[in-house]
């Protein structure tokens, strides 16, 4: 064996794989781009128990959107438009954070998603405490 074909390693086997198309080799190229992070199976399985919770804080705010439009109806008394918007709000501010939170998680792992779901579900409860005391300030009688 000579000098020469011991430095280069030759009739040895390589122990290195060969790249694949389209992914980064470990030397500087031009268009190498760092590998996108997706969410994977358990932080599915995390969006998917939130998206239940999430929606029923949507359902509960659809349930006093008909039940009390039908018990201002019964009396035959209009509803205050702005008690309308905040019955509204009751509905649209769970979907609207799960859709943010969902989006914004989604190159995160299943922990991390896992706390930021919880805290945006402690924003959502916070919102939707407010907009009940906001309901109950615009009618302050029950029906």
């Amino acid at each position: 064996m000579t000098s020469e074909s011991a430095q280069s390693g030759a009739g040895r086997p390589s122990l290195r794989k060969p790249a694949r198309p389209g992914t980064a080799t470990s030397g500087p190229t031009k268009n190498a781009r760092p590998t996108k992070r997706v969410r994977g199976r358990a932080g599915w399985i995390v969006a998917i128990v939130f998206a239940f919770l999430y929606a029923l804080d949507a359902f509960q705010g659809l349930s006093n959107l008909i039940g009390l439009t039908q018990s201002f109806a019964s009396v035959d008394v209009a509803m205050p438009g702005n008690a309308v918007f905040t019955l509204v709000g009751l509905i649209v501010v769970p979907i609207l954070v799960y859709a943010l939170i969902l989006w914004g998680t989604r190159r995160l792992r299943a922990g991390s998603a896992l706390l930021v779901f919880l805290v945006g579900f402690a924003v959502v409860a916070v919102i939707t405490l407010d907009l009940q005391s906001l309901y109950r300030s615009i009618v302050p009688f029950v029906i």
